[in-house]
């Protein structure tokens, strides 16, 4: 009688560990799943953000390089 008491506490004590101990993993992966999600997010916005970012920067180079291309032309005229 004794030892079935001692097995089954033993029983219980091993089944709670492996219940305790795979509820630590679970929280693990489920805060890499929540990580991986909010880069995934991340990385959309900062592309929407710099998108139009980008295109003005373009479009400010090409004004620029009007601006200097006009610059040069009254130079040229001002000189002959």
């Amino acid at each position: 009688m004794k030892t079935r008491k001692i097995t089954s506490a033993i029983c219980g004590v091993m089944l709670l560990a492996s219940f305790s101990l795979s509820g630590c993993s679970g929280d693990k992966e489920e805060k890499g799943m929540v990580e991986q999600a909010s880069d995934k997010v991340a990385a959309k916005v900062v592309e929407q953000i710099n998108k139009p970012l980008d295109k003005a920067k373009a479009s400010q180079a090409v004004q620029n390089a009007q601006s200097q291309q006009m610059e040069d032309m009254a130079k040229e005229s001002g000189e002959q």
